[in-house]
């Protein structure tokens, strides 16, 4: 019972080791962008806060300069203002799923290494006991040394279970705030452009 469990530490720490790489690359300063491109806006500079966007890397980035380019097209084309907010509005939440998408890759991975590591556990923890029940039923006392090696068994992958588990639950609640994080600040930056548009 060993063998699926080191296999799923495998692949949890891969998994781990790759959505960190990919949250890294995304950044983490996205409190800062929409600071920035409120500022912009507030002063009616539309290109220099799409230029801040362009530069950065992340959903949020990606998402509030496709609404941008959305307002700066129809901008051009004098469209109503009614008309342009909706389009931008639409323009960017069904741009926002697309650009949260590539960090949301793999997490059910964990959630299901997560879910079945402690059964995994479990189920060695029953064959290590029923292990150590037939070697007492074999032997003709009560030995304890005979029966030490199940029970070290069903103790061992019980833990092992629970080790795999544990880290793994908690790396999935972490990219889960960070995604979190990202939504939010994704609708207020659209609110906020929203705003900019009634007001402009």
């Amino acid at each position: 019972m060993m063998l699926p469990l080191v296999l799923c530490s495998v692949i949890a720490v891969a998994i781990i080791i790759d959505r960190a790489r990919a949250f890294r690359a995304a950044g983490s300063d996205h409190e800062a962008l929409h600071k920035r491109v409120v500022a912009e806006l507030g002063a009616g500079n539309v290109e220099a806060a799409a230029d801040a966007c362009a530069a950065s890397q992340g959903p949020v980035a990606a998402t509030v300069l496709a609404g941008l380019r959305r307002y700066t097209s129809m901008k051009a084309k004098d469209k109503r203002p009614e008309e342009i907010e909706a389009v931008v509005s639409k323009t960017m939440e069904e741009y926002a799923p697309k650009a949260m998408h590539g960090l949301q890759k793999r997490l059910n991975g964990l959630v299901l290494i997560a879910s079945i590591s402690p059964l995994l556990g479990m189920t060695g923890t029953v064959t290590g006991m029923i292990r150590s029940f037939d070697v007492m039923a074999a032997s003709a006392g009560l030995d304890p040394g005979a029966v030490a090696g199940g029970i070290g068994e069903a103790l061992i992958t019980t833990a092992a279970g629970l080790l795999i588990a544990i880290p793994a639950v908690i790396a999935h609640s972490a990219f889960s705030k960070r995604i979190e994080d990202y939504t939010v600040t994704i609708e207020t930056c659209v609110t906020d452009i929203l705003e900019f548009i009634n007001g402009d």
